[in-house]
């Protein structure tokens, strides 16, 4: 049976980050033809969705290995969905804002879920379990990083540090759409250096509640 400890754990995080930030530019370049912004943190370019995704996946199905692909699946459809829906709800709530709609697809829940992207979680769950698992097992077994833990918590230390950035900036921008002015320096820094401009070139592909 395949385990993973703790700082494996965070690898497997950074991957599903930066594979996200990859895959997301790519597309975007394939349908648009140019390249936007497709990262989740004003800093760092990472697509935290796609890691919490990597993360889940991994935590929930490294258990499930001898089981049933119909299990597998099940479990996927149903936490992959639940944690979209989660996500979506927390995005507006905190933020006032959205970053995909499914409105427009059938069978979804108030265009946070829908059927098409639920099968798609568990299809990906039985690949996640069948090949993606072992995978990651070999190259931890076979790969050997120097420092690795001392990266780690630097990693660790700086997405904190970039999360608490990147959530000022956005409550801040929703403010100062109120009309509300700063009120300290650091607000005054957030104006200056993220103002609406940064923040949409940033966060090209959300949208305001109302927008959508």
């Amino acid at each position: 049976m395949i385990e993973f400890n703790f700082y494996q754990y965070i690898w497997i995080f950074i991957m599903g980050c930066y594979s996200g930030y990859g895959i997301e530019t790519l597309w975007c370049l394939i349908k648009n033809g140019f390249i936007e912004s497709r990262k989740s943190l004003v800093l760092g370019h990472l697509s935290v969705a796609y890691g919490m995704g990597a993360l889940l996946l991994t935590l929930l199905l490294v258990h499930f290995q001898n089981k049933p692909m119909w299990a597998i699946f099940l479990l996927s459809f149903v936490s992959g969905t639940v944690v979209e829906y989660i996500c979506s709800l927390g995005q507006e709530i905190c933020f006032g804002s959205v970053a995909w709609d499914y409105s427009h697809l059938p069978l979804n829940i108030n265009g946070r879920v829908c059927l098409i992207y639920s099968l798609f979680w568990g299809l990906l769950g039985i690949a996640w379990v069948k090949l993606m698992i072992p995978f990651l097992n070999f190259c931890f077994t076979h790969i050997s990083i120097p420092f690795d833990k001392v990266l780690l918590w630097a990693f660790i230390i700086f997405f904190i540090f970039d999360a608490a950035l990147s959530a000022s900036a956005a409550v801040r921008m929703n403010r100062r759409n109120d009309g509300i002015a700063p009120k300290n320096q650091f607000e005054e820094f957030l104006d200056s250096h993220y103002n609406d401009e940064k923040m949409h070139e940033i966060y090209a592909n959300s949208k305001s509640v109302e927008e959508s």
